[in-house]
């Protein structure tokens, strides 16, 4: 918080907790569907905590996905990041900071001191700052780690605006249809060589790319 004037610590009162309001309100317009839970059930089941990834631009409604436990979000270190963490605490998120280019080290040391104390963990592999739709190492580097299957999700719906920003944001509008997607889930052995890390993460691009697209063929034949 320093250098921050107290402007900008007014807005950080009050900008994340009328944001997650606003947020929670548009939630409780759409009408939601998740398709292929069952991917999802198994480690469920057991108790297990998973990695989920999806694309920086499906973030918006992903906290209103429904999850076991505990969940903590790797939020970046710069001051947009103080504005999310803090809003995603108001809907039930805890927050990693860091990024892969500032403070990761710190970062990935929490998220893994996060996921051993039985959490859930979400990352956007393509985020914050792109290029849009290419999965970042980092994601398999700790899944690796952690022994934890990374499940690929993503979410279409039927009425939406795109922002003009890098990965083009997308926002549900109020009243619409939201589908939530599993993806089948990537595993990487503690014992991966740089290669097959590669493949991995070629891997979990691809089918979170593949998912995405099938959210979005689903309105496109059903608009």
């Amino acid at each position: 918080m320093d250098k921050w004037t107290w402007k900008d610590k007014l807005l950080l009162a009050i900008v994340p907790l009328f944001g997650s309001l606003a947020l929670r309100l548009l939630s409780l317009t759409i009408r939601k569907k998740t398709l292929y839970p069952e991917r999802f059930q198994k480690s469920r089941d057991q108790g297990q905590p998973v990695i989920g990834a999806f694309w920086h631009q499906r973030l918006l409604m992903m906290p209103f996905l429904p999850r076991p436990g505990k969940t903590g979000m790797l939020v970046s270190r710069h001051r947009d990041g103080e504005f999310i963490a803090r809003l995603i605490r108001y809907l039930g998120i805890h927050s990693v900071r860091g990024s892969t280019t500032r403070g990761g080290l710190s970062a990935f040391r929490g998220m893994i001191r996060f996921y051993r104390e039985e959490g859930n963990l979400a990352i956007t592999p393509d985020g914050p700052q792109g290029p849009t739709h290419v999965v970042q190492l980092g994601v398999i580097e700790l899944a690796r780690l952690t022994g934890s299957p990374i499940f690929p999700l993503t979410y279409g719906a039927s009425r939406k605006r795109s922002l003009h920003t890098w990965d083009h944001f997308i926002i549900p509008l109020p009243f619409c249809r939201v589908v939530f997607i599993w993806g089948e889930p990537v595993w990487v052995p503690r014992d991966s060589t740089r290669v097959e890390m590669e493949e991995k993460r070629l891997l979990l691009q691809d089918r979170l790319r593949q998912i995405t697209e099938e959210a979005d063929r689903i309105f496109q034949r059903n608009p």
